[in-house]
């Protein structure tokens, strides 16, 4: 039987190691690279990586030139010519990321050779795996979704303050009683503000004639789906969604799908209360 922790684990280390070979180029890695490195889907792999990892991959990149710099201190660099070697753009910049990591600045940590070579040790070693287990237990379903076709507002670096946006579709679809979803598609890590493109989208009875150009259409993916219901206030869906990942990771025969997650707002924040909202969150998974 395959060790799916152990498989998982390997997968982003794989991905930490391609970070670490190109720290000091000039142009990052980009999304798709990193994805393939991890043999996932771009649409999951953010999210994924900091489950498994604790940390977002621009934190991993931060980690890794702070253990640099530390090195260069080490070998009785100023702070500046550290701050220079390990990537970062000014010595103030160096001193606020190693404060920020470590509560420490680098002159504390040059002055004290010791905590220097405990503190490098430290940074060059990735967040751990043991975090990645569900937090308490969902109640999910496997089902099979036919496509939607939604019209489809995207946002970057919104979510999920929303509210305008819903408001501007539900402006397009004229009738309220023409909407039949809500819905919301987070094309990343939406739980990661950098990687936070949003599609806020309505399925409707009726398309409209013309849309306006920041507007388009689009299906979403046929197949298997994890689903999950969240309760209560939207602040906490992403913890929900959390879950759900990892509660996939643990399941041996389902891996996420190439497609994105599906958010279907059952409830309208106008009219029903906070307490009483449901979401149903859709993963979705290819049978290994």
């Amino acid at each position: 039987m395959i060790d799916r922790k152990a498989l998982v684990l390997s997968r982003m280390e794989r991905v930490v190691t391609l970070l670490q070979d190109n720290l000091f180029e000039e142009t990052a890695v980009d999304l798709n690279t990193l994805a393939e490195a991890a043999a996932l889907s771009p649409f999951h792999f953010h999210r994924l990586y900091r489950l498994v990892t604790g940390e977002t991959c621009g934190e991993t990149l931060c980690r890794l030139k702070l253990a640099a710099g530390a090195r260069h201190l080490a070998m009785a660099a100023t702070v500046t010519d550290a701050a220079m070697q390990a990537g970062f753009s000014s010595s103030q910049a160096f001193a606020k990321a190693m404060k920020r990591e470590t509560a420490l600045s680098p002159t504390q940590l040059r002055d004290d050779p010791e905590l220097l070579s405990s503190i490098a040790g430290q940074l060059s070693q990735p967040a751990s795996f043991q975090s990645a287990v569900p937090r308490g237990w969902l109640t999910i379903e496997l089902v099979s979704l036919v496509p939607m076709r939604l019209v489809t507002l995207r946002t970057e670096h919104l979510y999920p303050n929303l509210f305008e946006t819903y408001t501007r579709l539900f402006e397009i679809a004229g009738d309220p009683t023409q909407v039949t979803a809500i819905i919301g598609i987070p094309r990343g890590d939406s739980g990661d503000a950098a990687s936070g493109v949003f599609d806020s989208a309505l399925l409707l009875n009726e398309a409209p004639q013309n849309l306006p150009t920041d507007l388009f259409w689009q299906n979403t993916a046929e197949g298997e789906y994890l689903r999950v219901r969240h309760a209560g206030s939207y602040d906490g869906l992403e913890q929900t969604v959390d879950n759900l990942y990892l509660t996939m990771l643990s399941i041996n025969d389902l891996w996420p799908a190439d497609a994105p997650c599906i958010y279907h707002y059952l409830d309208d924040p106008e009219e029903v209360s906070e307490p009483l909202l449901r979401t149903d969150i859709y993963l979705p998974v290819n049978r290994a």
